[in-house]
């Protein structure tokens, strides 16, 4: 029974061990050269290259300027102050429709606190994160130093 397993299998293990001699008529004698990559090939691909991330560039500007993120050109709701408490808790001041609110923000929710008679004033050359803007300033000078 061995024997005739290995009859049948035989053909197969020759054609394994000698594929060229099995396929020398098949095949040309001569294989042509695989071209190199040249100038033009780099050129191209660079070009492609750029052109793709131009676009996505493109589309991504054009994005931030449509009137779908903004929510329709008109600012209805502006920050008017924010004071972190902690790392996930603020209060900011926010004014919608001329009316200021104080609202506390945390981790899971934001809740209206107070809603303010007179509106809070914030001074114009004064940034509303001051705190941060005059820490990294002092740190940026006493490294330069």
């Amino acid at each position: 029974m061995g024997s005739r397993v290995l009859q049948l299998i035989a053909p197969f293990i020759a054609l394994a061990f000698a594929p060229n001699r099995a396929y020398s008529a098949e095949t040309p004698a001569s294989l042509p050269a695989t071209p190199g990559i040249g100038g033009g090939d780099i050129l191209s691909l660079g070009l492609s290259l750029f052109f793709v991330v131009g676009v996505i560039l493109a589309l991504g500007w054009f994005y931030s300027r449509s009137r779908f993120v903004s929510g329709g050109g008109a600012d209805l709701i502006t920050i008017v102050a924010t004071r972190p408490l902690g790392p996930k808790e603020r209060l900011m001041v926010v004014e919608v429709a001329d009316q200021q609110l104080l609202i506390g923000m945390t981790a899971t929710g934001a809740s209206t606190l107070h809603v303010l008679d007179k509106p809070v004033e914030v001074a114009a050359g004064r940034p509303a994160t001051g705190n941060f803007a005059s820490r990294l300033k002092s740190a940026l000078l006493e490294n330069g130093k």
